[in-house]
């Protein structure tokens, strides 16, 4: 109960400084955030430890050395924001997993015939992973596996492995594309937290033609890779139109809470973070009270119901919280404790290139993810620090969408990255399979060609 409060506490100081700006505020989230990763730090993993030690060894540093009151305050905040954001982001994750759509949506891309599965489950992968993140990733996996062992071609040698490989990969690619773009997901936000200069707008729809090309790369890679299909195996059973409905349903949920966060933030001139701090609980709640409005007690039960079931499940994303509001805190202590002048004479005395930069952040976020280090912690930093350092012909969005790109790949290729650990656990395969194994051509030679093609932008000044 009290991790629960401390939370809810958090999220209300977070919509309170939407309206209320006192250096108060940041102090007491911080306060309660703190008080509850000690309630529940029996939930933390390694990935969780690091960042969390991090912090606390930089914060008493940055103390000792006298931080300014308004840079910590500054830290706390976003330590609160992208806390805030992911409590909130679990009652849209409750309401779209009870959405008869998801069911509907699964069946549908599962059942899809060889040539055009590669885009239906990477699609899938993708819309599921906007609206609930891993559960998104979970169902579509389980649906797959289902559909397999279902499929009497698949009970043939090699094959159930080939189709099980490449139904899984399509899947992960197409939820890896999420940090490029997505106005939900934490990549997008931390880039836009870390870095104060950059707006949605100026990242936000190249991501989305980035994504296109990382989609079109990936399909034409399994395209090139799949095997001859052997003579007399029967077709899979077609999947059944009445099922397409569902997808449609959940595309217009993710353009219509995509348009609610514009609208918000372009009605009232709140900044996008807040926008949609205030879209995503809002939102949700209403697309509860649709789906309960033939039970009992009708829409305004229903919505209860979902809330309450949302704030029960905090105490579960401890792991999570303590990364994701790390990273907030991490990204002003960087340019608090790092001499951030000196380095600037450093980058220029060696003549440090935009080009050269690009290659340096992408292999930097996509080396120490390999190993461990979870990238919202990498990004955040880098972001933070890169934004002021002012190197000749690199601008924000350019080293934004460079690290969105880099992020996008590492995620389903280290096997210490939890979406490559969690997808294994549901295909009953190791990480190191399902990550450099099955997505290690893709991702390797997916790092050289996405930094090649960002030094080249940059280098003729077109980003």
């Amino acid at each position: 109960m009290i991790s629960q409060a401390c939370i809810c506490l958090v999220i209300l100081v977070s919509l309170a400084e939407i309206v209320w700006h006192t250096a108060a505020l940041p102090f007491l989230a911080g306060a309660a955030l703190a008080v509850y990763l000690v309630l529940e730090w029996r939930r933390f993993t390694l990935a969780s430890w690091v960042p969390v030690i991090l912090s606390g060894l930089l914060l008493a540093l940055a103390v000792a050395q006298g931080i300014e009151p308004g840079a910590l305050a500054d830290g706390l905040s976003r330590m609160a924001f992208l806390a805030s954001l992911l409590a909130l982001l679990g009652i849209l994750r409750v309401v779209a997993g009870e959405a008869p759509a998801i069911a509907q949506s699964g069946r549908y891309l599962t059942a899809q015939p060889p040539g055009r599965r590669y885009l239906a489950l990477a699609g899938g992968g993708h819309v599921f992973g906007l609206l609930i993140n891993l559960g998104g990733l979970a169902i579509l996996l389980e649906m797959a596996v289902r559909a397999l062992a279902a499929d009497p071609a698949s009970r043939q040698p090699g094959v159930r492995e080939i189709k099980l490989r490449r139904m899984t990969v399509a899947t992960l690619r197409g939820f890896s594309l999420i940090p490029l773009w997505s106005p939900f997901g934490f990549g997008m936000n931390t880039l836009l937290l870390a870095m104060p200069g950059l707006s949605y707008l100026q990242i936000g729809p190249p991501g989305i033609c980035v994504a296109l090309l990382f989609l079109a790369a990936g399909w034409a890679l399994d395209w090139a890779t799949a095997p001859a299909r052997p003579p007399g195996m029967a077709a899979p059973p077609p999947a059944d139109p009445r099922d397409r409905i569902g997808l449609v349903r959940l595309v217009l949920h993710v353009l219509a809470l995509g348009g609610l966060v514009l609208a918000i933030s372009t009605g009232t001139g709140l900044d996008f973070q807040h926008a949609l701090l205030l879209a995503v609980p809002g939102y949700s709640l209403l697309w509860a009270g649709r789906l309960g409005a033939a039970e009992p007690g009708g829409p305004a039960a229903a919505m209860r119901r979902c809330a309450a079931l949302t704030v029960r499940r905090f105490p579960l994303a401890a792991g999570e919280i303590a990364i994701f509001a790390s990273a907030g805190l991490l990204s002003v202590l960087a340019l608090e404790l790092i001499p951030v002048d000196r380095v600037q004479a450093l980058v220029a005395g060696a003549s440090v290139t935009a080009p050269a930069a690009i290659l340096a952040l992408n292999v930097l976020l996509f080396g120490l993810a390999s190993v461990g280090i979870n990238p919202i912690i990498t990004a955040a930093v880098l972001g933070a620090v890169v934004t002021r350092l002012h190197i000749p012909g690199l601008s924000d969005a350019a080293a934004g969408l460079s690290l969105a790109g880099a992020w996008s790949l590492v995620m389903i290729f280290s096997p210490v990255i939890t979406t490559v650990a969690y997808a294994a656990a549901l295909v009953g395969k190791t990480p190191i399979v399902v990550g450099p194994r099955w997505n290690g051509v893709y991702c390797l030679c997916g790092l050289g060609l996405w930094t090649a093609l960002m030094a080249g932008l940059v280098a003729v000044g077109w980003i």
